[in-house]
Formats: structure tokens, sequence, C-alpha cells
């Protein structure tokens, strides 16, 4: 004998349907994303030249690339938030 099918999973339009009579006078509830302004990971694909060329810019001007990068973000107008223009690298003990 066949071992019994999993159940069949509620669709989002039959969840909503038994949420709405479960408690109709309660209203929707929004997932957040986590914190409001959390760090996140920017990949960019450029050019081996233009990495040297950052990596050179950071070393002349004692910052990390990053910084260098989000300074030139800023000057070109882009809300930058404060904390991405520090350096945060972690100092060895």
């Amino acid at each position: 004998m066949k071992a019994p099918l999993k159940p069949r999973r509620t669709s989002p339009i039959e969840a909503l349907a038994i949420a709405t009579s479960a408690a109709p006078t309660q209203p929707p509830t929004q997932i957040s994303g986590g914190r409001p302004d959390a760090p996140t990971t920017l990949n960019l694909r450029v050019r081996t030249s233009t990495v040297a060329a950052l990596v050179e810019a950071a070393k002349e001007q004692g910052l990390t690339m990053k910084q260098v990068v989000c300074q030139a973000l800023e000057a070109a107008g882009v809300p930058v938030a404060p904390a991405d223009l520090e350096d945060r690298t972690p100092r060895r003990r």
C-alpha cells in the first residue's frame, strides 16, 4: 500500500479567506524586511583597470574603497547613510 500523500498546501487566496473569516475586523499585517536601514551587499562588475584605479585612489586618500565609492555617490547627489562614509574595517587585536 502506498504511503498517504502530503496534505496540499493552502494557496495565498485560501489563506486570506481563512484569515478574513477568522478575524474580519483585524487590519492586514505587513511584515517588515528587518531593521529599517539594515546593511546589505552591493556587488559591482567593473573592469580590472577600474578596480586598480579605485585601490590607488583609496590608498592615496587613506580611505577604504567603500568610502571612496560612497563619497563619490554623495558628491553626485545620491543620499548616503553616514555609517557608509565611515571606515568600519575590523581592527586586529
